[in-house]
């Protein structure tokens, strides 16, 4: 009896069960999306959810620098021209990276964090919908999709079609604490691409 319960246990336990990739980021560094002993935000991101991508990016700043603690931006691409300058499309997300480091500096040293944020920065350039797939987000790139992972690498929460940042933040309070205030130094820059169209 006992032996038939074990079998009927392992014949249900994979059901709807996805095995997530380990893909490459756009510094060509292999990327795990659910590291244990981290809590780990995945956010979804495409051309239609870029500007809805960095609200969401920007709303957890208050904990950005802190070891316990990633963001990865997984950029869904199959229905962008992106697909035919994968190049050029990887070395723009390196460079809105780098971008992005500069601004959070300020967070790092409010949270007592010395290091340079840039190592820290993932971007996965998702061309193939393999990445997206393995998330269970599927084709739909215009809704906002989140899941944040645990420190035992389990989905804690999630949301497939998150509107504001509001509820992420209150769960990633829930499991940090709560963020740093903005730093006195923290001023919004302006792209540079934008600098010099003006």
């Amino acid at each position: 009896m006992r032996l038939l319960a074990l079998a009927l246990l392992f014949l249900c336990a994979p059901v709807g069960a996805k095995e997530l990739v380990h893909p490459k980021d756009c510094d060509g560094k292999v990327v795990e999306l659910n590291p244990t002993n981290r809590i780990t935000i995945v956010l979804a991101s495409s051309q239609s959810l870029a500007d809805t991508t960095r609200e969401f990016g920007r709303a957890v700043y208050g904990w950005q620098g802190r070891k316990e603690f990633r963001v990865i931006v997984v950029v869904d691409l199959r229905k962008s021209l992106g697909t035919l300058f994968q190049g050029w499309t990887v070395g723009k997300m390196k460079a809105d990276l780098n971008e992005e480091a500069e601004r959070l500096i300020p967070w790092y040293r409010a949270n007592q964090n010395p290091d340079n944020p840039r190592p820290d920065l993932c971007g996965i350039a998702d061309f193939d919908g393999k990445v997206t797939e393995s998330l269970g987000w599927g084709g739909d790139d215009t809704k906002m999709k989140v899941k944040i992972f645990g420190k035992s690498g389990d989905v804690v929460w999630s949301d497939m079609d998150a509107i504001r940042p509001d509820a992420l933040c209150r769960e990633v309070q829930k499991l940090l604490g709560p963020p740093v205030p903005t730093p006195p130094d923290a001023v919004p820059k302006k792209s540079r691409m934008i600098l010099r169209k003006g």
